[in-house]
């Protein structure tokens, strides 16, 4: 790549621009670059390190192979002694586990120095217990091996200066490369939603068509002489559903004036009083539920009953002559009705049997069908408008981000993204 060229090897002007497809390229080469410093500092801190570990088994061997001079107390040599033994055993395993690595990378420098750290404070924990017994002994070989260890501390601790100083700068590359990882899955998920926006417009223009197509059908199927006839039909079966519901009307207005004989009689059927014969008690709640069912026959046995004076009815003569009435039109009324009934079957058949209500019901069934699709995709194409629109401004947000960090690594680059 052209950038990398100028970096390293041409001497061409320093062009400000990067492409985001290049940006993962640069921010490795800018990490070897800092890398590559920390190894040049870091390598002379290694030989020292390798020469102060020397130190230590040196000055360990003297403090193992000394012997007490001057006179002391049995006790305290046997004490003392005991505590120097502990002491080259604590140094000895820190020797042991601190082994300097080959190489200088920045993960290899601070891995190496977090566990070389972590053995020194075991080993200063331990060893400084027993310094405490084995100096009054042994003072100057044991003061000499706890300072030889600190210096293995203060080197240890130089070690990371060098990326300590580049803290910024090395938090900076590696935000960077998250961030470009973080655009890349984000540029992902918003083409996949974009691909779902685009299915869902597209289901819903379908559907749309295939709906308009269907409402214009039924328009054309209601604008038939085959609607027009179903038309015509269901306006004459209104007619005689009309005509029906008027004779019943007449009918229960012509038995009204008879319901207080009629609820008398039931009465004292049902107390016992009176006994009627069956086809006489049926006609009784026929009367009073549905005056339209009821026989003809049933009023003149009514009209012997009331003859009878059994009801104790009064104004008697005018009960009678309403029965008259009734005999004289319940007939005439009922077979008008019944009549009526038999046509209203009829017309209802025949409706029954016309092709357009069949058609007429599919279609309808099937626009109500293609309008709740059409409602259940266009909300959720909102919603997956909605989602693209979030991941696209979080983008946004991102890019911004990543700019600003970039600037923070080298404030002459611009991302192209």
């Amino acid at each position: 790549m052209k950038w990398i060229e100028r970096l390293f090897g041409k001497k061409e002007p320093f062009t400000p621009e990067i492409r985001f497809d290049e940006l993962a390229g640069w921010l490795e080469s800018r990490s070897k670059e800092v890398s590559r410093e920390v190894g040049k500092q870091v390598a002379p801190i290694y030989s020292k390190i390798e020469d102060a570990l020397s130190e230590i088994k040196k000055s360990t061997a003297w403090l193992d192979k000394s012997q007490p001079e001057g006179r002391f107390h049995l006790k305290m040599v046997k004490v003392a002694t005991s505590n120097r033994d502990n002491m080259v055993k604590q140094v000895r395993l820190l020797t042991e586990n601190v082994v300097v690595p080959q190489t200088t990378d920045i993960k290899a420098v601070l891995s190496f120095y977090e566990n070389a750290m972590q053995t020194l404070g075991v080993c200063l924990e331990n060893m400084m217990k027993s310094y405490q017994y084995a100096k009054l002994v042994f003072l100057e070989e044991s003061k000499e091996v706890i300072a030889d260890v600190n210096a293995l501390g203060r080197l240890l601790n130089q070690l990371v200066e060098p990326i300590n100083a580049r803290k910024k700068l090395l938090d900076a590359v590696e935000n960077a490369g998250k961030a470009v990882q973080a655009i890349k899955e984000k540029r992902s998920a918003a083409e996949i939603e974009r691909t779902s926006v685009k299915e869902k417009e597209e289901r819903a223009t379908a559907l749309k068509k295939e709906l308009e197509e269907e409402q214009k059908a039924l328009e054309q199927l209601k604008g038939s002489e085959g609607w027009k006839q179903y038309l015509d039909t269901t306006e004459e079966l209104a007619a005689l559903e009309n005509n029906a519901k008027k004779i019943e009307s007449e009918i229960n207005s012509l038995v009204l004036p008879l319901n207080k004989a009629l609820n008398r009689l039931k009465q004292l059927s049902e107390s016992g009083r009176y006994t009627l014969a069956p086809e006489i008690k049926e006609g009784l709640y026929q009367c009073l539920s549905d005056s339209k069912s009821c026989r003809p026959e049933f009023f003149v046995e009514l009209e012997k009953i009331l003859e009878s004076d059994v009801l104790k009815m009064e104004r008697l003569d005018k009960m009678l002559d309403q029965i008259k009435l009734v005999k004289s039109s319940f007939g005439p009324y009922k077979e008008r009705y019944q009549a009526l009934v038999a046509d209203i079957e009829k017309k209802k058949e025949e409706i029954s049997k016309l092709d357009v209500v069949a058609q007429e019901k599919n279609q309808t069934d099937r626009i109500s069908e293609l309008q709740d699709k059409l409602a259940s995709t266009e909300k959720e194409l909102e919603v997956a408008k909605n989602h693209l629109e979030s991941i696209e401004r979080s983008l946004e947000i991102k890019e911004r981000e990543l700019q600003q960090t970039v600037s923070a690594i080298d404030d002459r680059v611009r991302v192209l993204f």
